[in-house]
Parts: structure tokens; C-alpha cells; sequence
């Protein structure tokens, strides 16, 4: 008899069967209040949301590629898993044969999503937060904790992010706003990237899509590009390191008063310096296109270091 009662004990702990296209789902696990929660799809789409519950709930209804759904806890670790027939690797959107799934965690828990060819929105959930689709949209709000996201193709918005942040994208615009974290890193190919930040450290690597950063006080800024227009606001803390560069892009640096930096600002050949903090020149070069900028503003504490191939740079006052 005990033994038959720790069968099925387990066995509530597990699901595990062969999937029907079109089939609906209607699963409940109890979860850790502050587990972690993963969830791996191929195509569809996925809404997750946080709840004050503990317990994992999954319902809506399987694409037309499924073959099996797994759904099961080891520990503190919640599995949701839909297993396709075969891959599908055509680039779009989420597709409207793929997966449709609404799914419930504990809002302290930590999510581990990834799909394919999918969407995903996801809300309330304060664990930390772990995205990576191939093709979709994602759509987050009020997620806190170390936020990773990381998408080839589609775009990516966030609001009421808590925490350090980190995205990965070629493909796709790029709209978030992010407060008390200590680090904020961007690594995009294409793509707008449009960012409100109250981070201390913040790092933004581009090749090609124009940037509008709204940033609050920063000890470490730097800015990487190669074409495009870049607009940038700030605060410098004493002692701050400012470092942009682009090939033929154009860079804007905005200060918050008081300002107290160095300036050093370089163009390799011929790129156009632009100066509205002071009256100090652009100076020439005597023999080759090179010119260059150098003059303190107050103290000089920070230190800002700016340089472009062909592009524009400008430093100016926040208005």
C-alpha cells in the first residue's frame, strides 16, 4: 500500500505524453516559490506571467507540429517542454500553426525560455530572467532581477525592467526601460536601438540602425559603432570614463550640469569635430586630413574619450 502511494505521488510530479495537433493543455504542478522555471517550444507563441501562487499552471493548445509535451519537476526546477515532429527553421514571426500557451509561475521565480520561430510576452516575474528566441518579438514588463535576452530576428520592447541587463540581437529594434541596475550591455548588428537607463555601467555595440540613449548617472559609458546616428544623454559621476567611436557614424554626447571632465576628441581623416561646451578650436593637422580636440570643462575629473574615421562628433549641453 505504501508503495502504490509513492507511485502515485511521483507520478503527479510528471506529465509526459504523446501530443495530437491542435490538442488543448490544462497542467498543474505545485513549484518552488523561488525555483526555477524553463520552458523550451519550437514555433507559436507564449504569454508568462508571474502569480502569487506556488504553482506552475499551463493551459492553451499545441501547434500542428507537436509530438510530445513534457511536463514535470525535478526539485526546484519546473520543466514545460513541447517536442515537434521535425525542425522548422523558416524566418518570420511566430507562426499561427505553432503553440499557443499561457503560462503561470511563481512571480519570484527564474525563467529560462527558448524557442524558434516564436513570440513571447512575459510579466510580474522577479527571479531573473533568461529569453532567447531565433525569430519572434518579445514583449516584458516588470521583470526583475539579471535580465538576458538574446533574439537573431525580431524586435525587442521592455518596460519596468529591474536589474542588470544584457541583450544580443542582429535583427530588430531594440526599445527598453531599465532602472536600478548596476550594468546595461547591447550587442546589435541592424536595428533602432532606443534605451532609458538608470544604470552605472553601460556598454552599446553597433554596426548599423541609429541609437536614442537617455541615461542617468553613469561611471562607465562606452558606445561602439559604425554607421548610424547616436544621441546620447548623461550624468557624470567624478571620476567617470566616457569612451565612443564610430567609423562613419555620428555621435551626440549631451551633459547634465555641473560637467567637470577631459575632453579628447579625434578625427583620423576628416571627420567633423563639433564643440558647444567651450570655446577651444578644432585643431588641424599640417599635413593630412586628421584634426583633434582636447580642453577640460571645470576640474576635469572625468574623463571623456571620443574618436570616428569620417563620422560627427559633437558634445553639448543637455537643453
Amino acid at each position: 500500500m505504501m508503495k502504490t502511494k509513492y507511485v502515485l505521488a511521483l507520478l503527479a510530479l510528471v506529465t509526459i505524453h504523446q501530443a495530437f495537433a491542435g490538442e488543448k493543455v490544462d497542467k498543474r504542478l505545485a513549484a518552488s516559490s523561488d525555483g526555477v522555471v524553463e520552458i523550451e517550444h519550437e514555433s507559436g507563441k507564449a504569454v508568462i506571467k508571474g502569480w502569487e501562487k506556488n504553482e506552475v499552471w499551463v493551459s492553451g493548445e499545441l501547434g500542428d507540429k507537436a509530438e510530445k509535451f513534457i511536463f514535470e519537476r525535478d526539485g526546484n526546477r519546473v520543466l514545460i517542454k513541447v517536442k515537434s515532429k521535425h525542425k522548422s527553421w523558416s524566418f518570420g514571426s511566430g507562426s499561427d500553426e505553432g503553440d499557443d500557451l499561457e503560462i503561470f509561475v511563481p512571480s519570484a521565480s527564474r525563467l529560462d525560455y527558448s524557442a524558434v520561430n516564436a513570440d513571447v510576452k512575459a510579466f510580474g516575474i522577479s527571479g531573473g530572467n533568461q529569453l532567447e528566441t531565433v525569430n519572434g518579438a518579445m514583449d516584458l514588463q516588470q521583470l526583475k532581477g539579471k535580465l538576458m535576452l538574446t533574439t537573431v530576428n525580431g524586435s525587442i520592447k521592455g518596460k519596468q525592467l529591474e536589474g542588470d541587463l544584457s541583450i544580443e540581437s542582429v535583427n530588430g529594434d531594440i526599445d527598453v526601460q531599465v532602472s536600478q541596475g548596476r550594468e546595461l550591455s547591447i550587442e546589435s548588428v541592424n536595428g533602432d536601438i532606443e534605451v532609458y537607463a538608470d544604470a552605472r555601467e553601460v556598454h552599446i555595440e553597433t554596426v548599423n540602425g541609429d541609437s536614442e540613449l537617455e541615461l542617468a548617472t553613469v561611471d562607465e559609458f562606452e558606445l561602439s559603432t559604425v554607421n548610424g546616428t547616436h544621441k546620447v544623454s548623461l550624468t557624470l559621476t567624478p571620476g567617470a570614463s566616457v569612451e565612443a567611436s564610430s567609423v562613419g557614424g555620428s555621435i551626440q554626447l549631451a551633459f547634465a550640469e555641473p560637467l567637470s571632465a577631459r575632453f579628447e576628441l579625434e578625427g583620423h581623416a576628416g571627420g567633423d569635430l563639433e564643440n558647444e561646451l567651450t570655446k577651444d578650436p578644432v585643431q588641424r593637422e599640417k599635413y593630412g586630413p586628421s584634426r583633434s580636440l582636447d580642453f577640460n570643462v571645470g576640474k576635469g575629473e572625468a574623463e571623456v574619450e571620443m574618436s570616428t574615421v569620417s563620422g560627427h562628433l559633437k558634445v553639448g549641453y543637455q537643453k
